[in-house]
C-alpha cells in the first residue's frame, strides 16, 4: 500500500479515486470520517488520503492523477463547428448547443 493523494476535501479525493478505479487501479480511502475529529486532532492531521492497493502501481496512478487533476490551462479557446460559438478551452461541450469539440 502506497499513498497517491491527499486532500481536505472528500469530494476531490473520491473523484481521484474513480478516475484510478476507472483505469483498473485498485485503490482506497483513509482518513474519510475522520473530518469531525479536527478540533482534537488538528486539520493539517487528518486529510483524506488516496492510497493504492498495488504499489506496482504508484508511478502509474500518479501519472493519471497529474493528468487528470491538472488539466493543461494553456489549451486555445474553439469554435463550436455547429453554431460557431467560442468556447473556452476547458469546455468538452458546447456550451451554446452542446456539440461535442
Amino acid at each position: 500500500m502506497k499513498p497517491v493523494y491527499t486532500h481536505q476535501n472528500i469530494i476531490i479525493v473520491s473523484t481521484a479515486k474513480n478516475i484510478l478505479e476507472n483505469n483498473g487501479i485498485d485503490c482506497f480511502i483513509k482518513n474519510e470520517f475522520s473530518n469531525s475529529m479536527g478540533g482534537e486532532l488538528g486539520l493539517a492531521n487528518i486529510w483524506v488520503e488516496l492510497w493504492v492497493s498495488n504499489p506496482e502501481n504508484f508511478d502509474r496512478a500518479m501519472t493519471l492523477l497529474t493528468k487528470e487533476l491538472n488539466p493543461d490551462t494553456n489549451q486555445a479557446d474553439w469554435q463550436c463547428p455547429t453554431c460557431q460559438e467560442l468556447n473556452g478551452s476547458n469546455f468538452a461541450f458546447c456550451w451554446q448547443c452542446g456539440s461535442p469539440t
